[in-house]
């Protein structure tokens, strides 16, 4: 149903129009009714209806004036005009702003009421080129990524053949300059004792969420190798970068939607696209070597100095902190193992202080990073209090300084979730992922992660996936579309990957669950009555 906005300054006239016209019929749910321009545009704004229906002679501003205002922030409306002046003027000018139709006053209510309903018509077939044009896009865009992975695994694998259409890869992404590329494997911990369907769910999963991290930010390509392993091909885009900080995060995330870190195995660092196989063998190699390893992210180059012990660990406990943060009792937990591990190896009261302001700076800016603005000053009041402090006081000071930044996000974090929750439940159909919906809240993919899990007890992704599975059972249930379409109106591209998915739920496919739903109202219907 659609909403229509009749404008004019003489009551009996819009309140006429209100009410003579049928307006359910015409497929018209709202009418709004505004008695000047300046009233229309607030309504326009507010309430952004399809078609409005406008007088050309009011006070203030005119309704050519109007129409040329409200086409600005809403240049498809659809615009219907009424004038008593038999002025050509007013005819020439309403075609210079591509109205849809002009009637002299009184209007016919029949003519009115045509002319309504072929705007509804109009903006119908909008809407239904609209998703054609949509379901062609997603088509398309399966059968690219499709080619993409072919021409990847016939790179990796050296085969001769390349893909139709792709020379090199600067063909299909283009980034600035890039300095090399690496491969790097990310293998799911799954147990054995998993069924194979749940095993290759988890995996299509794991790799599209991969996607939408590395891929749609530009900063890699996904893909399977021939025996089904996950890999990235990350950018490096400036001799001195590494892929280390976005593998992190990238496994953090992939912890939190899946309950279990995967193994990140990482290979060397090639400079261009034909050495790739280089780096992959290398990873393998690496994966083959390090199975019964516990390590979660396997260098071949880089190890940690393991000379000085207690580096190792204040650089740990460093990067878990500010790894966590949306998590305050983590934060505080490991930061008191710092102030443990500081005791234990006797540290000067100089190096703690200096340890101390280190990390409470950077996690300051982590913080900034990804939850927002905070207070301003706040690290130059740490800095006075530490110059003199002892080594307990100096962790004392922090660990109050680092409780009251985070502890004051806590009241934040359910109306962020709340807002995660409202925004899946308005785009179900559309290409979901953790960081197109962390941008939406004006926060980092990370911290929304964490957050989401921490509130609700389950991944974002697996929370997106359970609400489609709903939506789909119930369109299951209550019409006759065929799955492949149910698919598409609740978010998947892939048939197969959403039958996958809806077993996962359900323990049934979609056709098995329709017929037994089916079956069920049969039986109902052959019960007599009593």
């Amino acid at each position: 149903m659609y909403k229509v906005l009749i404008v004019d300054d003489e009551k009996m006239i819009r309140m006429g129009i209100q009410k003579v016209i049928p307006w359910e019929d015409l497929g018209v749910g709202e009418v709004f009714t505004a008695s000047s321009a300046r009233e229309a545009l607030k309504i326009l704004e507010e309430h952004t209806p399809e078609i409005m229906i406008t007088d050309i002679h009011m006070s203030e501003m005119t309704g050519l004036e109007l129409i040329e205002a409200a086409k600005e922030f809403q240049p498809k409306l659809r615009v219907l005009v009424l004038t008593g002046y038999d002025s050509f003027e007013y005819a020439r000018q309403s075609l210079r702003l591509k109205v849809q139709d002009f009637f002299l006053k009184p209007a016919d209510e029949k003519d009115l009421s045509h002319a309504v309903r072929e705007q509804v018509a109009y903006l119908r077939r909008e809407e239904e080129e609209a998703k054609s044009s949509l379901l062609v896009q997603r088509t398309r865009g399966v059968a690219e990524q499709m080619r993409l992975e072919t021409y990847m695994r016939n790179l990796i694998h050296r085969r001769e053949e390349r893909g139709e259409g792709l020379e090199n890869l600067n063909d299909y992404y283009s980034p600035d300059r890039i300095y090399g590329f690496q491969v790097v494997l990310v293998v799911p911990a799954l147990r054995m004792d998993h069924p194979a369907s749940e095993k290759h769910f988890q995996e299509m999963s794991m790799k599209n969420i991969c996607i939408s991290i590395v891929d749609a930010e530009e900063e890699g390509i996904t893909f399977p190798d021939d025996d089904g392993t996950i890999l990235i091909v990350y950018f490096l885009k400036e001799e001195e970068d590494s892929s280390m900080e976005r593998i992190r995060e990238l496994a953090d995330i992939l912890q939190d939607e899946f309950d279990s870190r995967p193994k990140m195995v990482m290979g060397s660092v090639v400079e261009n696209a034909e050495n790739l196989y280089v780096s992959y063998h290398d990873a393998k190699h690496l994966l083959d070597t390090e199975k019964e390893g516990i390590q979660d992210i396997i260098q071949l180059l880089g190890e940690q100095n393991k000379n000085n012990i207690f580096q190792d660990i204040y650089a740990e406990l460093k990067d878990i902190m500010c790894n966590s943060i949306g998590n305050t009792e983590y934060v505080l937990k490991a930061f008191r193992t710092f102030k443990r591990a500081s005791e234990s190896y006797n540290l000067s009261r100089q190096t703690v202080r200096r340890l101390c302001f280190e990390l409470a700076s950077s996690i300051y800016f982590a913080y900034l990073g990804e939850a927002g603005e905070t207070e301003g000053g706040k690290l130059d009041a740490l800095s006075k209090s530490l110059r003199s402090a002892s080594r307990e006081e100096a962790c004392e000071v922090t660990e109050m300084f680092l409780s009251q930044m985070l502890g004051s996000q806590e009241e934040n974090v359910h109306e962020i979730v709340a807002k995660a929750k409202y925004y899946i439940s308005e785009h179900l159909t559309e290409d979901l992922t953790v960081s197109n919906i962390a941008l939406s809240l004006y926060i980092t993919p990370n911290y929304f992660s964490r957050l989401f899990k921490r509130v609700t007890k389950e991944g974002c992704n697996e929370y997106i996936v359970r609400k489609r599975i709903e939506k789909a059972k119930s369109l299951l249930d209550t019409t006759t579309l065929k799955v492949g379409e149910i698919a598409m109106m609740v978010g998947y591209r892939d048939t197969n990957y959403f039958s996958l998915a809806f077993k996962k739920h359900t323990g049934k496919s979609p056709t098995k669950y329709r017929e037994e739903l089916q079956n069920i109202r049969d039986r109902r219907e052959d019960i007599p009555e009593v």
